[in-house]
């Protein structure tokens, strides 16, 4: 089951920005976990215009993309690796 492009909100987006962050420049990219994404954005300021999201929320939002198959929990570990972006569809 994928998500529609429809169903991502602003979280989402920053969320799957974070993970694709370094692509472009060869950088590496796509790996991360949510306390890792969480603070990052806090860093940046971005936590403010999402609504303050807590860490859990930010988990929460990364098991549904996992959920989804657009992230994967590597190992079982809690770090998410980028698999596909559900708003290219």
């Amino acid at each position: 089951m994928t998500l529609k492009p429809a169903e991502i909100d602003d979280l989402d987006d920053a969320i799957l920005d974070y993970f694709l962050e370094g692509r472009e420049d060869g950088d590496p990219w796509g790996k991360a976990t949510p306390s890792e994404i969480h603070r990052a954005l806090d860093a940046r300021g971005d936590l403010d215009d999402l609504g303050n999201p807590v860490r859990q929320t930010i988990q929460n939002r990364v098991q549904r993309l996992c959920y989804a198959d657009h992230l994967e929990n590597m190992y079982g570990t809690g770090n998410y690796r980028f698999l596909s972006d559900p708003r290219d569809v």
